[in-house]
């Protein structure tokens, strides 16, 4: 293994997907608002930063919660990556990783838009030996999901931020800068800390916390993905 470990960052959980390519600690960042067709625009965008990348050591994905298809895109990319380069997988919730880009310390509300006037919370605070959940990660309606973090002093991060920047504020939060912006580069840039938490493609899964409208047949797919 090379001495500047190699590491590629997928994360599709919300409208503005982003993919990282990081060497020796040191990111290259890509993202892109997607309506359909993320399949193709993220192989494009992966192929372009990986361009003078001869080996990954390993791959860190977003597993969920978040928007169904766009989720099996990026981790069905991610395990093709994986087996294709013989490395592991980190698997990482796609609230956690974006409460941790807001650093510093205090609570932190990430929020996805779960649609259908929901929302995908998870609360955050930083400890001094890291952030540490709040309890567990929800599908709420907004009014409720804001208050995960409890009243005011709190930092608001993820799309549903932006979408509910009045609720949020109305429980004394603060929405920050540029909410929706994807956490790719920080998952590359601090995946390798957590490496001995990586599995192999076959192991990882798709976090939901509801259940798809339309329910296919379980089958195995050729990454090693459960559908």
């Amino acid at each position: 293994m090379s001495s500047h470990p190699a590491v590629v960052a997928i994360d599709t959980a919300g409208p503005l997907i982003g993919a990282a390519v990081s060497v020796g600690g040191s990111a290259r960042a890509w993202s892109t608002r997607v309506v359909r067709g993320a399949d193709a625009v993220l192989a494009e965008a992966l192929s372009g930063m990986m361009k003078d990348v001869s080996s990954v050591d390993l791959v860190v994905v977003s597993v969920g919660p978040g928007a169904f298809t766009s989720l099996r895109v990026g981790v069905a990319t991610a395990l093709g990556l994986a087996l294709a380069q013989d490395c592991p997988v980190l698997g990482v919730s796609s609230l956690e990783a974006r409460a941790q880009m807001v650093g510093g310390e205090g609570r932190v509300l990430a929020l996805l838009d779960a649609r259908k006037s929901r929302a995908y919370g998870g609360a955050f605070e930083w400890t001094e030996t890291g952030m540490m959940p709040m309890g567990n990660e929800q599908d709420l309606a907004p009014e409720q999901a804001v208050l995960l973090a409890g009243r005011g002093g709190f930092k608001a991060v993820g799309e549903g931020a932006l979408v509910w920047a009045d609720l949020v504020a109305g429980a004394g939060g603060q929405v920050v800068d540029e909410p929706e912006r994807s956490p790719a580069a920080w998952m590359a840039e601090n995946a390798w800390e957590r490496r001995s938490q990586a599995v192999s493609p076959g192991e990882i899964r798709l976090r939901y916390l509801r259940e798809p409208d339309a329910k296919k047949p379980i089958r195995q797919n050729p990454g090693g993905l459960q559908e």
